[in-house]
């Protein structure tokens, strides 16, 4: 490795060791929510909506992600963007921050084997907890009663799906293990922790406030759980929790990459992990689209990739998609959409697959012309 890499990566790591007190430092409006620094993002100003601005401050610390303008990249990266500066200057910016200039040579030295030893730590930690995450999720999604129980929780969801003009019992060949119902689903974000100054350990002191909930398990093509997709309902009208502007009532817990939820399996009737047979598969964002489209068009395998990224993200090079068609939205119009949704039809056709792109002719997507909204 040459002088100029090694020194790189031994400012990545100091910024990565140093993760919290960066993101106070450049993101200061935002907040800790579990292994996230959560903020509104200060380039594009997006600050009278969600704050949609991600960093990790655990596991792969640094690594970030703006969910509206779909920028993303490592901590370095996330200073140049930030500062809005080129490399040289977000380098120059991060020797100043880590204090390396002021470093005699003995203490570089020191610094550089440090460092060495803790990315070593920090890959082990990230792996670690990865595989925690996905097992909190799992646990999430299967706290939750399976469909057809005839739960309150069940009754009340189909109740919701009902008003968007969806019955999952018309569904032909519906995933019956994607979905379960919760009666109260704590919105995880909205909690409060503190430091314990003894340990330095978090710990909640106030949970978040709890809905009902439909809990969707996002699956790889081969059957493996990686993550959760919660939507959070109203506890007595038919509709998403109202969470204000700055919320979301939709959440994903652990990492969804190479995920999606898998809603309808198409003419063969067995998921994708056991199928052999082609047929076209159906990419959209959320789920009551996807439910709508699963209802109306039968020939197809059906699944819902949680968002613009992650539908790009699903992969799809297997003998049973015989074409990949994407669901696109008319509220995807804005500059960061649109960037987006061309990221993810790029990543899809890079499969060698053949990939369309469908438009809904009136409304906001599929299921506005499913409930004849337009």
């Amino acid at each position: 490795m040459s002088d100029r890499r090694r020194e790189v990566e031994e400012i990545k790591q100091g910024l990565k060791d140093r993760i919290e007190d960066l993101c106070r430092k450049l993101l200061p409006d935002g907040r800790r929510q579990g292994r996230l620094w959560v903020s509104n993002n200060p380039v594009t100003g997006d600050h009278k909506k969600t704050p949609e601005l991600k960093v990790a401050v655990t596991g792969d610390k640094g690594a970030w992600k703006d969910w509206r303008s779909g920028d993303k990249g490592d901590v370095l990266g996330l200073v140049e963007y930030l500062l809005q500066t080129d490399f040289k200057g977000a380098l120059q910016w991060a020797r100043d921050f880590l204090g390396l200039q002021r470093m005699s040579i003995e203490d570089r030295r020191r610094y550089s084997e440090q460092v060495r030893v803790r990315a070593a730590e920090d890959d082990e930690r990230a792996r670690k907890r990865a595989e925690w995450d996905r097992r909190q999720a799992e646990k999430l999604f299967m706290s939750g009663a399976p469909l057809g129980s005839g739960t309150p929780a069940e009754a009340h969801a189909r109740e919701y799906l009902h008003a968007r003009a969806i019955d999952l019992d018309r569904i032909q060949n519906l995933d019956r293990t994607t979905f379960r119902f919760s009666p109260s689903l704590e919105y995880w974000t909205a909690a409060e922790w503190t430091v314990d100054p003894a340990t330095g350990r978090r710990i909640k002191t106030r949970p978040g406030p709890c809905f009902p909930g439909v809990l969707a398990a996002m699956r790889t093509p081969l059957g493996a759980f990686r993550a959760v997709h919660c939507t959070f309902l109203d506890p007595v009208r038919p509709t998403k929790a109202d969470l204000g502007p700055k919320r979301s009532p939709r959440l994903m817990r652990a990492a969804t990459a190479g995920a999606a939820i898998w809603i309808s399996h198409g003419p063969e009737g067995v998921p994708p992990w056991e199928a052999r047979r082609p047929a076209p598969l159906i990419l959209g964002e959320g789920c009551e689209t996807c439910e709508s489209l699963a209802l109306d068009i039968p020939e197809a395998r059906v699944a819902a990739g949680g968002s613009i990224t992650g539908i790009g993200n699903v992969p799809v090079n297997f003998d049973f998609v015989s074409v990949v068609i994407v669901a696109g939205e008319n509220d995807w119009d804005k500059p960061q959409a649109q960037r987006q949704l061309e990221q993810a039809l790029a990543q899809l056709e890079a499969s060698g697959k053949p990939v369309e792109l469908m438009q809904p002719h009136a409304g906001s997507d599929f299921n506005d012309l499913g409930k004849g909204d337009v």
